[in-house]
């Protein structure tokens, strides 16, 4: 279905959501693989200028990495090209006094800009959490000074090319294609829909579950690339008040261990008729945190996790005495909020969704348990799912998938009510 300039402003007028990781050790640019042995997995079709292009952070903002590229290259700034050559062998980029270090060939007073000539890619090692990640990318590569005098590494690339990269890192390589065609326009919507949203900053996604999973050319897979291409510019959307088109912000995660969850009770605000939740689904039973074993968090653990929150109420939380659901969403089995006494007796609300990501989503699989309040610890008994429970469930379209349900009919059973349009 074809919807016109309403749509189209929507694509031009510009699931996720975890943890950001931490830093590491500068990477070594006399490490890794030579330049001649960099290439992307699959070839890509060719992505005209109608596809809108999308900018990814990379990793975390540290002090350097390391760049290659295994064809012609050229590097440019706001003043035109200031470095160029038929191949890139691994080169140091740092930041020094606010200005970008690129090996011996240049130094620039704001950020760059590395293309590869080629399809060949853009590859960057850096340290990502504490471990070192070499990776290649499709478009250019953006490296930028932060105002912390340290560098950013954004990948700005056609929005088509970042499905396929997304595709292929979020579902198991053995999925049916159906299941991947259904997540591709789930992350084309969200990639597209903060877009969008996040036109006052220097990139639209990151590339962790903080939004969606990014790996790369690397990543991809000649299964993403048809998903991609069998749905290519697909985008989900509902009627808003007004009754035009409005992009839905598609979450997704990987199991809901029974039931999805409306958006507005896991995130707040407002909830859109597609992710009113309430969905019944047992067929994620396949996970295996469909049913997860009881997880023991210290007190201890808790108030450090707390005091370590950036947040000023949650920092003069003194030593924790009790924690409990305080309100359940759906059909009373997800905690909604979660209540965290002291020993002074002060005790303050927290969305569930969050609390899990401060106690650490790894550790913490998803908001659907009890909680065995004991003197010194707790126990989260009776877990069930992997997430945060809204919106599409992973698990479950491979299952529909399997079964013979197409991409359509998956996204709108997990979305009622939504509109498939074309964007471009």
């Amino acid at each position: 279905m074809l919807i016109g300039a309403a749509l189209a402003a929507l694509v031009v007028s510009g699931c996720s959501c975890e943890v950001p990781p931490g830093r590491g050790p500068a990477p070594s640019p006399g490490r890794g693989r030579p330049p001649q042995a960099l290439k992307a997995s699959v070839q890509a079709p060719k992505i005209g200028p109608e596809v809108p292009v999308v900018r990814v952070k990379l990793g975390d903002d540290i002090p350097c990495v390391a760049v290659a590229v295994a064809g012609p290259w050229r590097l440019t700034s706001d003043s035109g090209v200031v470095a160029s050559g038929e191949t890139l062998d691994w080169t140091q980029v740092a930041v020094l006094k606010g200005q970008v270090v690129f090996g011996s060939a240049a130094t620039v007073a704001g950020p760059v800009e590395l293309r590869s000539d080629r399809e060949t890619g853009v590859w960057i090692r850096q340290s990502v959490g504490g471990a070192a990640r070499e990776r290649g990318y499709r478009g250019l590569l953006r490296l930028a000074p932060t105002s912390q005098g340290l560098l950013r590494a954004i990948n700005v690339l056609p929005l088509e090319a970042y499905v396929a990269g997304v595709v292929a890192d979020e579902l198991l390589k053995s999925w049916h294609v159906e299941a991947y065609k259904a997540q591709a326009v789930a992350a084309r919507t969200y990639g597209l829909m903060e877009r969008n949203q996040n036109v006052r900053y220097d990139f639209d996604v990151f590339d962790t579950t903080m939004d969606q999973v990014y790996g790369g050319c690397e990543a991809e897979t000649r299964k993403s690339w048809e998903a991609v291409q069998g749905t290519w510019g697909i985008v989900a959307t509902y009627r808003g008040a007004s009754g035009s088109p409005v992009l839905l912000k598609t979450y997704y995660h990987a199991a809901c261990g029974g039931e999805t969850a409306a958006a507005g009770g896991v995130f707040g605000g407002p909830t859109p008729p597609p992710l009113a939740g309430g969905v019944g689904c047992t067929y994620c039973r396949r996970c295996p945190k469909y049913r997860w074993p009881p997880v023991t968090l210290s007190k201890q653990q808790i108030g450090d996790a707390l005091r370590r929150s950036g947040t000023p109420e949650l920092e003069r939380m003194g030593r924790v005495r009790a924690v409990e659901v305080a309100e359940r969403i759906s059909s009373g089995g997800r905690a909604g909020q979660v209540r965290v006494v002291d020993v002074t007796g002060k005790a303050i609300l927290l969305r569930a969704s969050w609390w899990r990501l401060l106690m650490g989503a790894g550790r913490v699989p998803s908001t659907w348990f009890d909680i065995e309040d004991r003197p010194d610890r707790i126990v989260l008994a009776g877990g069930r799912g992997l997430g945060h429970g809204v919106g599409l469930c992973q698990w479950g379209t491979e299952y529909l998938a399997e079964r013979g349900k197409t991409a359509e009919e998956i996204l709108r059973y997990y979305y009622p009510k939504v509109e498939l349009a074309k964007a471009y």
